[in-house]
């Protein structure tokens, strides 16, 4: 292998961890990232040397295809992690940080565990999840009270200890949120937590792992769908602690929870 074909396989190993960043970006959409993600499909070389460029950057490769194009998340302490406090950052709420990371913590949990509630929805390329804001408080707050349960139960104060488990020492901070908190011009307020659900569809939508549907007529509200790069991540997030802690509370799904399938090529790469 010559220095300028080194180069060059290098240069195109770091152009498709490149287009991981524009998160909205199909293969489909670009020729010169469908190419990339074919030459990845096919020459087992060059895909070694996009994982090994993506780890020098401080990113893990969760997966390169036609529908999602590459999807990469960054590794603890990256240059590239995104952490609560920067969403709320952008979010630009008024509450006290901390608090806020408790409750957006909880809303991405929510989220995640409404499009894919079985392990096996996790491993099916073809589950897209549907999900809506009012579905994700009312499950929130079904989990809140299952908590708040448990803690009576166990004679707990309503502020629990330091070393109790993550969703435990957060559910008071959610269950105390008002619903909806309407401001002067009837739009509801940042401290409510529909305003938090609505702020972290916002952000998944931003980063391409939701995407809004429009209005659904029987509900009456937004519904949003998941995108393949949205199940990759979700993937990961399921070896967290407090994703395993959400699913073994074994909180009910609320009624008819399902997901649609992909049954043809169009709405395959649609993501």
């Amino acid at each position: 292998m010559t220095i300028e074909t080194a180069g060059d396989d290098a240069e195109a190993a770091a152009l498709l961890v490149g287009y991981g960043f524009r998160a909205k970006l199909l293969p489909s959409r670009d020729d010169d990232y469908e190419m990339l993600v074919r030459r990845y499909e096919e020459d087992p070389d060059f895909g070694f040397l996009v994982k090994r460029v993506a780890a020098g950057l401080g990113l893990r490769v969760l997966g390169v295809s036609m529908r999602s194009g590459i999807v990469h998340t960054a590794l603890p302490n990256s240059v590239f992690e995104t952490r609560m406090d920067q969403f709320v950052r952008q979010a630009r709420v008024r509450e006290p940080r901390t608090a806020e990371r408790v409750l957006h913590g909880i809303a991405h949990l929510a989220i995640a565990a409404l499009c894919f509630p079985r392990a096996e929805d996790l491993v099916d390329d073809g589950r897209t999840g549907r999900v809506w804001v009012s579905e994700v408080d009312r499950y929130v707050r079904s989990v809140c009270d299952t908590l708040a349960e448990r803690a009576a139960e166990a004679e707990e104060d309503d502020d629990p200890p330091a070393d109790a488990p993550e969703l435990e020492r957060a559910w008071h901070a959610y269950r105390s949120r008002p619903e909806v908190a309407p401001t002067k011009k009837r739009r509801a307020g940042y401290a409510a937590t529909r305003t938090v659900v609505t702020n972290t569809f916002t952000y998944l939508c931003d980063h391409g792992m939701l995407k809004s549907m429009g209005v659904d007529p029987e509900r009456r509200e937004q519904m949003y769908r998941s995108t393949h790069r949205y199940q990759l991540h979700v993937r990961e997030l399921a070896a967290t602690r407090a994703y395993q802690e959400l699913l073994d509370l074994k909180v009910p799904l609320p009624a008819e929870r399902g997901g649609l399938s992909v049954t043809d090529e169009t709405t395959l790469y649609d993501d």
